[in-house]
């Protein structure tokens, strides 16, 4: 009998070319265990059914799971097989061996390009002729301004996903932006594109209060929200960084936009009753401008710009902070997830709806 990595290729005409038939199991319970053991090196196990299942190559201190009918590049050494598939299937291995290869540079640019840009809840329906795989950015909800001398709210965040598996159907889920504003600092909602979410911005500290985010009220925001003036001096929230253990994912080389702080907001030097917002957090770049004094406002922090949608376009913008006369000096309408802006004597801004935009390419 050769040793494991000297095995002979598949003889006669069926099987797949460098494809090293090892051996097969049967499942007579649905969960086995396989005293098979491997070097390092790209692995199959195949349903002689055709069954969905698990396999866990398990090595010393590390163990990998593969689905099976899958190719899967196992990077260490194993000594076992453990197995959860349907009673009464084979379960057979194969270890593959492949050529190295160098990047494929800019992959799409010869394709024809289509965006689809998505702002209310429902599903994406890949087109029959599309490839599957796909460009995605998504954006959370902006958070509301607060009212009268409140801060501006705070921009969503942004994520980015490039050459994304998607076949088929893909629920998606659009975060609302924050409304109303006021006391209760309403912050934006997490937009969902499958399990990946990107989650909203803070909202805005009404006159006597400070901006939405983790250092004031515990809610998990994009960006914080900028902190009232109206009364006195108040801090701006705090920004949360996703990770791929809070809805960033591995697939598609995931990258996260946000992050960012609310600014301070500060009493009128002039007016005991004056007060100036601080601006909110941004969607990518900055956090907003701090304001303690004058007649001023405090600036929303500056967004994150894509060009997926055919243009290059602001995604995500914070908020300016508004005084006890006027409201927030804008940045112009948010294409995705911006902060509403503090507001003045009276109203205050809502924050943007969140979004999706999917770019496809049909060959």
């Amino acid at each position: 009998m050769p040793g494991f990595n000297t095995l002979p290729a598949v003889g006669g005409g069926g099987g797949q070319a460098n494809m090293t038939y090892v051996a097969s199991i049967h499942m007579n319970t649905y969960n086995r265990s396989w005293a098979q053991g491997g070097t390092p090196g790209f692995y199959a196990m195949y349903s002689t059914n055709q069954e969905n299942g698990y396999a866990y190559f398990v090595g010393t201190g590390t163990t990998t799971g593969v689905a099976l009918n899958r190719l899967a590049n196992i990077s260490h050494s194993f000594t076992r097989i453990d197995v959860i598939a349907p009673q009464n299937d084979m379960v057979s291995l194969y270890k593959a061996k492949v050529k190295s290869t160098t990047e494929f540079s800019n992959p799409f640019a010869n394709f024809s390009s289509f965006p689809s840009t998505i702002t209310s809840s429902g599903n994406f329906v890949l087109p029959n002729n599309a490839l599957p795989l796909v460009n995605i950015l998504l954006t959370g909800g902006g958070g509301a301004g607060g009212y009268h001398g409140g801060g501006g709210g705070g921009g969503a965040g942004v994520v980015k996903l490039t050459a994304f598996q998607a076949v088929g159907t893909t629920a998606v889920t659009i975060g609302g932006g924050g409304g109303g504003g006021g006391a209760n600092r309403n912050s934006g909602g997490r937009t969902f594109f499958g399990n990946v979410y990107a989650i909203g911005g803070g909202g805005g500290g009404h006159y006597d209060n400070d901006g939405a985010g983790s250092n004031t009220d515990g809610a998990v925001v994009a960006n914080g929200g900028g902190g009232g003036g109206h009364h006195g001096t108040h801090i701006g929230g705090f920004g949360t960084v996703q990770t791929t253990s809070t809805g960033l994912g591995n697939a598609g080389a995931p990258v996260w936009h946000g992050g960012f702080a609310g600014a301070i907001g500060g009493r009128h030097t002039t007016g005991a009753s004056w007060g100036n917002g601080g601006g909110g957090g941004g969607g990518a770049s900055q956090a907003g401008t701090n304001h303690t004094n004058n007649n001023g406002h405090g600036a929303g922090g500056n967004g994150h710009t894509s060009d997926i949608s055919g243009s290059n376009v602001e995604y995500c913008h914070g908020g300016g902070g508004g005084n006890h006369n006027s409201g927030g000096h804008g940045r112009g309408a948010a294409a995705l997830g911006g902060g509403g802006h503090g507001g003045g004597g009276g109203g205050s801004g809502s924050g943007h709806t969140g979004g999706v935009i999917v770019r496809y390419y049909i060959p």
